[in-house]
């Protein structure tokens, strides 16, 4: 298929995305959490309302240590259950991931993923996503990614169903999906990546189940605003004087 539905003024955000990297220890604890925090660039094309930005970084701290620190708690009450040293005491760590998989037209998305282990036994693997319309703060959700009046949710369950269907063995026996309107999902330049928690449509040691939705092969369901590749992406040129070593995000 051409890409004549494809947005024809893709812009990237003027967005700083601060890479923040926290390591600690004590005994049989580790923790190495990596989030991004969202700021304004001062002479961006636009400004984000400042209260966004804060309720999205809250958002993502408090996702993050929340995570932490319930692991920690866990981590206390295991080996304070065995004072005297009989049993091997247990080492547990804590890790967190991010990707920002879009960032253009005033639309962010970036999955987080935070993961814990006891001594070398995964025990948690949990993906959270955000997909944030940045003019208005509100969370995107699937039928905002289609043009109006489209069966979004049987065309992705449809696509979600034949996917399974071409490799049946790797997930659940006559396992059939019905998305809810609340599914999980992100966006990328690719298209939408649909996403299960573990054990929903697959065992556990399968790990986290995605399925790429490409827009190549749906751009005619697809609103405009989020179908952008490298040859419609643009940055605003205007009110912006030269200036040496400028970048542009």
């Amino acid at each position: 298929m051409n890409n004549t539905q494809a947005n024809n003024s893709c812009l990237f955000n003027t967005l700083y995305i601060q890479y923040v990297e926290d390591i600690g220890q004590n005994k049989y604890f580790y923790y190495d959490l990596k989030y991004p925090v969202f700021y304004n660039v001062k002479n961006g094309y636009f400004q984000v309302n400042e209260d966004i930005l804060k309720n999205l970084n809250e958002t993502i701290n408090s996702s993050v240590y929340t995570f932490k620190e319930g692991i920690l708690e866990e981590e206390q009450q295991i080996n304070a259950a065995n004072p005297d040293g009989s049993k091997t005491k247990i080492n547990y760590s804590v890790y967190s991931n991010y990707d920002i998989t879009f960032n253009k037209n005033h639309v962010i998305s970036f999955t987080l993923h935070l993961t814990a282990m006891d001594n070398d036994n995964l025990q948690y693997n949990e993906l959270y996503s955000y997909n944030i319309d940045l003019l208005t703060g509100n969370q995107l959700l699937l039928k905002d990614i289609f043009r109006p009046g489209v069966d979004y949710l049987k065309l992705v369950s449809d696509f979600i169903n034949f996917k399974i269907s071409q490799n049946p063995s790797y997930y659940y026996p006559n396992i059939v999906v019905d998305i809810p309107e609340a599914q999980s999902f992100y966006l990328t330049d690719q298209g939408i990546v649909i996403y299960f928690g573990l054990d929903e449509v697959s065992p556990a040691t399968n790990g986290i189940q995605k399925f790429l939705m490409e827009f190549t092969n749906f751009e005619s369901y697809i609103n405009p605003r989020f179908y952008c590749n490298a040859k419609n992406m643009n940055y605003n040129r205007k009110n912006i004087r030269p200036q040496h070593n400028r970048m542009y995000y």
